[in-house]
């Protein structure tokens, strides 16, 4: 599956990636390769492009789901990839696979702030930059500089902000392999960031099932709405198919009540997504990405 050039990475085969998915579904990796630096994903890349094998990107699993037949190819796995550096002026260079929260709690022993946008996410560095994570206390993008990415020639490339356009929960990044991020970080009054900080993670706490496994948000907020009051609207909370349920908690939510399977959570989603139409005339457009799955619900 990999050449032997890259045989000196750190592989596994037919490694279930329901222990890889914050929802806790999916099933094996043909090959899950775990790269250290950019120069190993770029050759890992390069090895895949020339024997025309598919590869993805996975760091902590959030946002997504894996089919319950798994996924062909090479899964390159962000894990070693937890790099971190501090320069003049707020800049601090993060690895892909570093999660957030190591990310917010280094920064902040250095009075640096403005990563409220991932405050409560499960997510890491290049998974939060590739889909531009965040919500109503900003977004990771606004405080990027520029970003390492590898390209499906195994070319590693660095995109400055403009480059990576980012948008509501999208951007540029989708095909590339991020690989490091730069950030800008302000430097903030620390007791006041560490309040501040203290009264989005209880909040968050209260309104969404952090202790349950899913994969965060499942629909993208229409423009002017939000995803989760109108499920709420049209009784849905609690609606569930096999081990998949509409979280009672918020909404926008499926969580894994024990055994769910991938195609629990796809029909599920397809259901709830029927009856809101129905009785909204809004159409859900889901924000989670699926892999390996024969039908996909539409995603935007």
């Amino acid at each position: 599956m990999i050449s032997r050039n890259a045989c000196a990475i750190s592989t596994a085969r037919s490694s279930p990636l329901s222990t890889h998915t914050t929802i806790r579904i999916g099933g094996p990796a043909e090959v899950l390769a775990f790269p250290r630096d950019a120069d190993e994903v770029a050759l890992l890349v390069r090895d895949c492009a020339e024997r025309g094998v598919p590869w993805r990107v996975l760091g902590r699993g959030s946002n997504l789901l894996v089919a319950d037949a798994g996924v062909p190819g090479v899964t390159i796995h962000t894990r070693d990839l937890r790099s971190i550096r501090f320069g003049d002026g707020g800049l601090v260079v993060a690895g892909a696979g570093l999660r957030t929260s190591t990310l917010h709690a280094e920064a902040m022993k250095r009075g640096l702030g403005g990563l409220e946008c991932v405050v409560g996410y499960p997510a890491t560095v290049g998974g939060s930059a590739r889909m531009n994570a965040g919500g109503r206390w900003g977004e990771t993008g606004a405080r990027i500089e520029w970003v390492a990415a590898v390209d499906a020639t195994g070319e590693v490339r660095t995109l400055p902000r403009d480059a990576c356009n980012f948008g509501y929960r999208t951007s540029a990044l989708a095909g590339l392999a991020v690989v490091e991020v730069a950030f800008r970080l302000p430097e903030v009054d620390l007791p006041a960031y560490r309040a501040a900080i203290d009264a989005i993670h209880a909040e968050k706490s209260r309104a969404q099932p952090l202790a349950e496994p899913s994969a965060g948000c499942m629909f993208r907020n229409p423009p002017g709405n939000s995803a989760g009051r109108l499920v709420d609207a049209c009784g849905l909370k609690g609606r569930a198919v096999g081990g998949a349920m509409v979280s009672t908690v918020h909404g926008n939510f499926v969580v894994n009540r024990g055994g769910a399977t991938c195609d629990d959570v796809l029909r599920l989603v397809d259901a709830v997504r029927d009856e809101v139409r129905r009785r909204t005339g809004v159409e859900l457009e889901t924000e989670v990405e699926v892999w390996g799955a024969e039908h996909v619900p539409a995603h935007g």
